[in-house]
């Protein structure tokens, strides 16, 4: 029943639930009950509708930063570290927010940033987040673009639909995205998507810099290494499918 939700990519009915599983509603409506009870499904407000609950969401990205320590994704983003000198991030989609599930900061110039494995920023202003926004297929980004309420962090924050819109044209042609000083006063940040063997993107990884050392009129000096790194993390991806 899990694995129907997650996979379903959208909130779904019981009935649904029931049909595709082939059980007796009144064992459907058991088993949810359960599991809204535990954490891992919960309703959307004012509906019937069932969608992943936090601690399911908490199971994933647990198993995310244990994987991540271990396997070659972590190597990808230490080298990528040592080669920029700059901290990096990998995050992905958590409902309408990013989420890091792995962080190395740069031990010679670390960031005194409140950023830790887990921690949540918005979609709009964020490097990671343009590029979920950009390259998920329209029938996913639309709602969520529609949900954003364009909160000022910054004097750069993008703080309209159609000057978001028109970042997101530009995120697809380059194939990047920058933040420029738009969530963090006096910090930049450079993202490229990675993807998953249905060239779907599934999370981003980032450098992440002060702006003394990454204005943001140089930082396409690290495109290179950048994309490579995306490149790497997107070959192991595909290997453990």
């Amino acid at each position: 029943m899990l694995d129907y939700v997650v996979r379903a990519g959208r909130p779904v009915l019981a009935v649904d639930i029931a049909t595709h599983l082939g059980l007796p509603k009144p064992t459907v409506y058991r088993m949810i009950e359960q599991f809204e009870a535990e954490g891992f499904l919960q309703r959307q407000f004012m509906s019937r509708h069932l969608a992943i609950g936090p601690r399911l969401t908490g199971f994933a990205f647990d198993t995310l930063r244990s994987s991540v320590q271990y396997a070659p994704r972590r190597q990808i983003l230490n080298a990528l570290v040592a080669k920029v000198g700059e901290t990096c991030n990998v995050g992905a989609l958590d409902g309408s927010e990013i989420v890091y599930f792995d962080r190395v900061e740069a031990t010679h110039c670390a960031l005194q940033l409140h950023f830790h494995v887990g921690s949540k920023v918005p979609l709009h202003c964020t490097a990671i987040g343009k590029l979920f926004l950009a390259f998920l297929p329209e029938a996913k980004s639309a709602p969520l673009i529609e949900q954003i309420a364009f909160e000022s962090y910054t004097r750069t924050t993008i703080t309209t639909n159609a000057a978001l819109r028109a970042e997101l044209d530009g995120v697809r042609r380059d194939g990047l995205a920058l933040d420029r000083e738009e969530y963090l006063t006096g910090v930049v940040c450079l993202a490229a998507p990675i993807f998953n063997a249905r060239q779907d993107i599934t999370a981003g990884i980032a450098i992440q810099a002060p702006a003394a050392r990454m204005p943001v009129s140089d930082v396409y000096r690290h495109r290179a290494v950048l994309l490579e790194a995306a490149r790497a993390l997107c070959e192991s991806l595909m290997l453990t499918e």
